[in-house]
């Protein structure tokens, strides 16, 4: 591992369909330490600017204004953890000691993935789900919406618009100690995979200092001998870095994380 003056701090939205465990997992995730938002809370603490819509029952939230105070909450989280980092001379390997140290924030909420580029899903089938939304009381119209958008990915179908890693843990048949379990060995290896990757664009940095042009680059994610390659080229003005051959996913290596790539549920018989 390269040397870095301070680890990088990751925010991965925890998301889902309402009743697939998120709210309940995570809360006792952040009564063993690790750093969680909830995003129902914050937004009334913060009072962020809302419509209600009574047709579906539910708040129309302003999303610009939210996007603005969880960006100032995530700064905040990263400058304090960065203090805590170099007040207790942690280590890399500290991280998964405990829970405190890990550099994750966890942001809580059905809206969280529209706000980070790192999400977890919780699935559960709409069978299950049903069972579990007529409990807390809701109208069989809101439980109906929420079964029918379950049963065709909405959620996950939105993480991959928005973010650039999605995995999901299914909830339907285990409890919620098991889910953490599962969100918890996930969120770790999650973060060794995204420090690798931090640490190797460090070391790439570090060998072009000085070099500007290049630094932008790599930054940009282009490829180190795409960018060389075109140096010895003549100067035609801008150069635009396009590969057809190169997914525009990420192909996961890491095993764990292998164990929690989407693409295990099809629910879609439920509305047939």
């Amino acid at each position: 591992m390269s040397d870095i003056l301070a680890p990088p701090f990751l925010t991965i939205a925890l998301t889902g369909t309402p009743g697939t465990g998120k709210t309940e997992v995570s809360k006792i995730m952040e009564e063993e330490g690790y750093h969680v938002l909830h995003l129902t809370e914050f937004i009334r603490e913060q009072k962020i600017p809302s419509e209600r819509d009574e047709e579906r029952n539910c708040d129309i939230i302003d999303m610009d204004a939210l996007e603005e105070a969880v960006f100032e909450y995530q700064r905040q989280a990263h400058r304090l953890y960065a203090h805590h980092f170099i007040e207790n001379k942690l280590t890399f390997e500290d991280f998964h000691k405990n829970a405190a140290d890990l550099p994750v924030l966890l942001i809580e909420s059905h809206m969280a993935h529209y706000l980070c580029d790192l999400s977890i899903v919780l699935r559960t089938h709409p069978n299950t789900l049903k069972i579990r939304l007529d409990e807390r009381g809701y109208s069989e119209k809101k439980v109906m919406e929420n079964i029918l958008a379950e049963s065709i990915d909405v959620v996950l179908c939105d993480c991959y618009d928005y973010c650039r890693r999605v995995y999901e843990i299914d909830t339907t048949a285990i409890t919620v100690s098991e889910t953490m379990a599962c969100l918890k060995e996930l969120i770790h290896a999650l973060y060794e995979d995204e420090l690798q990757k931090y640490s190797e664009l460090n070391d790439k940095m570090n060998s072009c200092a000085g070099d500007y042009e290049l630094q932008q680059a790599i930054a940009a994610g282009v490829p180190l001998a795409d960018i060389l390659s075109t140096r010895d080229e003549e100067d035609n003005g801008a150069v635009v870095y396009t590969d057809d051959n190169e997914p525009d996913f990420v192909i996961e290596t890491n095993p764990i994380l292998l164990k929690y790539i989407p693409g295990k549920n099809d629910w879609s018989e439920v509305v047939r």
